[in-house]
């Protein structure tokens, strides 16, 4: 038993290293990807925390904004304003979108329909890390029949 331990004929191979070398480097990559996933996920979340009151504050601002209600009742979006609105948006998303790129969706369900409009420059890019905030609204179908509807508003960094 002891010629094992003072036997100084031991082979010591060049390459029994590497897999031991190359478990450490992959764990090693591995970690710095979940970490650098963590700090993304987090960089979003924040982002989300911190500007969701700008999205809430942008869909109050645009529920009272006269391109989208009549004026007998300011509180009241008009559908036939969004209509015509949807054609040619640029004006009010320039009017809103100094810091932020924008969209927005007004939603209504009514007895012989679902009445969705989505306003949105057709030059921009929707980004996927968005805030929305979504506000009850009164929408005006025609002059006999208001419902009860949504505002949803999506709003984004500038590129």
């Amino acid at each position: 038993m002891s010629s094992f331990i003072s036997d100084e004929k031991g082979v010591m191979e060049p390459h029994a290293d590497l897999s031991a070398m190359a478990l450490a480097v992959v764990g090693f990559v591995i970690f710095i990807a979940l970490f650098a996933q963590t700090y993304d996920v987090y960089q979003q979340k924040s982002f989300i925390a911190e500007h969701y009151q700008d999205a809430a504050n942008l869909a109050e601002k645009l529920s009272r904004d006269s391109a989208l209600t009549g004026s007998i009742r300011p509180d009241v979006i008009d559908a036939g304003k969004i209509e015509e609105l949807n054609k040619n948006p640029s004006e009010l998303l320039q009017k809103y979108g100094a810091y932020y790129d924008f969209m927005f969706k007004v939603e209504a369900n009514t007895a012989a329909r679902n009445y969705i409009v989505i306003i949105k420059d057709p030059d921009m890019t929707e980004s996927k890390t968005g805030i929305s905030a979504a506000i009850p609204v009164t929408v005006k179908i025609n002059d006999v029949q208001d419902v009860p509807g949504m505002l949803t508003v999506k709003i984004w960094r500038k590129k």
